[in-house]
């Protein structure tokens, strides 16, 4: 915000002055809310232009990928999966080394998508964080590539983004609701992802450790997550830790706002989906971020997201992976120190409800489908 001839304007990527905007119940309109903003338009000569959130459009995901793929980076590859309705590349992108690649080698895989709603564009800023932070040279960056393969799906939904839509498709569609039988013809970036998550799946050597499907939210604050509700209490357990670790590395993330759930109306979600394909070593997650704001516990006042904020939350993401693997070779090792975990109370590490359940992911726990894949050797750093 500035001073022109003693009028403020904002410059292009700014949000309103809170003091200049109105959210209230209408009587003429049935008591729903209505928001309202004022607005001095200075300068005839300027173009305004007024956004939901902060614009990232289908033309700057391409400028960036592009720029990526010029670093020549050699555990960076960017391939196109599909097309969509109106021939727009559905991008894949894969991080990891290339020792990971080689025939043979077994994969441990983290699968990201994010953008299957056009119009929440926090998606696109925090999926570029995790993607900017996994292809850095930090030393946590190089150790997940070693062991990890990373396949993100950056913009699930290319033509409702360029066409401006907020929630469908082209076709008038919500793919995240679609997940269950997509058509090929109707909702193809959606049936491209279905199918390669379920070629992974069936693939002996390929052991599918998480999906996150990246969502913003209008009206809740924070970022959070939703997961899904087992049977098996152990399962429901183990599911728990990754958020609880996120909420120590991300001070934007809360896990009170975080839950899980069952809800027959989310039944097509690409969570609840997989969540019921996938075996029971796999975590199905729907990672949720403000439009607008998040609270730092300890405090009451709220802090209007930034771009820069909604990509560290992305880079926090990346880093939890880190120490999510750390601690499964801690169930394993028990020696290895704990990381990162802040705790007073002196409670074995089996007892702590952080761990409870989780070593049965492992050796002689029932219904392993790729044993060789989802037994971790104690030998390796994860």
């Amino acid at each position: 915000m500035v001073k022109h001839e003693k009028v403020r304007y904002l410059r292009s990527g700014q949000r309103l002055p809170p003091k200049n905007v109105y959210y209230y119940r209408c009587p003429d309109h049935r008591k729903n809310y209505v928001m309202s903003f004022a607005f001095c338009f200075d300068r005839e000569e300027d173009t305004y232009q007024f956004a939901y959130c902060y614009p990232y459009t289908y033309t700057r995901f391409q400028h960036y990928l592009d720029s990526l793929q010029k670093r020549n980076m050699d555990y960076f590859f960017r391939e196109q999966l599909g097309q969509s309705v109106q021939q727009r590349q559905l991008e894949l992108l894969t991080i990891t080394s290339p020792d990971n690649l080689r025939e043979g080698a077994e994969q441990k895989v983290v699968f990201i998508t994010g953008r299957v709603h056009p119009g929440e564009t926090p998606s696109s800023f925090v999926c570029q964080g995790i993607i900017d932070f996994l292809v850095s040279q930090h030393p946590i960056a190089r150790v997940l590539r070693e062991h990890l393969v990373f396949k993100i799906a950056p913009m699930l939904n290319p033509d409702g983004v360029y066409l401006g839509n907020y929630r469908c498709s082209l076709m008038g569609f919500d793919l995240n609701r679609h997940w269950l039988d997509p058509s090929p013809w109707v909702h193809p970036t959606l049936h491209g992802v279905k199918q390669l998550i379920i070629q992974m799946y069936n693939d002996p050597k390929t052991s599918l450790e998480f999906y996150i499907d990246i969502h913003a939210h209008s009206t809740m604050m924070n970022g959070f997550m939703y997961g899904n509700i087992f049977e098996d209490e152990e399962r429901f357990q183990r599911q728990s830790i990754f958020p609880k670790l996120l909420c120590q590395n991300a001070e934007d993330f809360s896990y009170s706002s975080t839950s899980f759930n069952r809800d027959a109306v989310k039944a097509g979600t690409g969570r609840r989906f997989l969540g019921g394909l996938l075996d029971h070593t796999s975590y199905c997650y729907t990672l949720e971020v403000s439009f607008y704001s998040y609270i730092i516990g300890g405090t009451t006042a709220a802090v209007p997201y930034t771009e820069e904020a909604y990509m560290k939350l992305g880079r926090n993401v990346a880093r939890t992976f880190l120490d999510y693997y750390r601690l499964n070779s801690l169930v394993e090792k028990v020696a290895v120190p704990m990381p990162r975990l802040r705790r007073k109370e002196k409670t074995p590490p089996s007892k702590h409800p952080l761990l409870r359940g989780l070593a049965s992911s492992y050796p002689n726990s029932k219904g392993d489908k790729k044993s060789s894949v989802n037994h971790r050797d104690p030998s390796t750093p994860f």
